[in-house]
């Protein structure tokens, strides 16, 4: 799926959720994957691991076939994201009909792993959304480095990935952070 095509298909999601682009910002993750039938936890993982995502079709009663973990020792920004990052892997990634496990590290990124963190970014900081708080935030008279930290505190992400997201969302260079997303 193209950048494009992600972009169509997250908007449609989070219409569907009730979230405005125009009037909201942060996203309740765990409310949202919940509702399109995850369970959500955490999880006493490897240092190197962030989280997994387990796709079980048929599982007993329905219950329980879509798990997504986190490891336990990360932020709750991280978290977010990880939860987002595997739920892209689902949307993106699973054919259907057979049993799915992904695990997350903080390894070397491939195409899949890239074209799931900007499905994940889209998700927790939709585009539209964030033009609106970033234009905000400029307008008040903030510089770059400000404004990826109020951007980071109102979409309760990793600083790392508000500063990678206006590089996406603005057309202006980001200052750079030692983190992807």
């Amino acid at each position: 799926m193209d950048k494009r095509d992600i972009e169509k298909n997250v908007n449609i999601m989070l219409e569907r959720y009730g979230y405005s682009q125009e009037h909201d910002n942060y996203i309740d993750i765990v409310d949202f994957v919940r509702k399109l039938g995850f369970s959500v936890g955490s999880a006493e993982l490897e240092d190197n691991d962030d989280g997994f995502l387990i796709v079980q079709p048929n599982g007993v009663d329905g219950l329980n076939d879509r798990i997504i973990g986190v490891n336990s020792k990360r932020s709750y920004e991280f978290k977010r994201f990880i939860i987002a990052h595997e739920f892209a892997h689902f949307i993106l990634h699973y054919k259907g009909g057979s049993a799915y496990l992904h695990r997350e590290n903080k390894k070397g990124k491939n195409e899949e792993e890239n074209e799931a963190d900007y499905y994940a970014a889209n998700l927790i900081m939709p585009k539209n959304s964030f033009l609106r708080e970033y234009n905000n935030l400029k307008n008040s008279g903030l510089e770059n480095n400000a404004i990826g930290v109020q951007l980071a505190s109102i979409y309760k992400v990793p600083l790392e990935s508000a500063l990678r997201r206006i590089s996406e969302v603005i057309d202006i260079q980001a200052p750079k952070a030692h983190f992807g997303y």
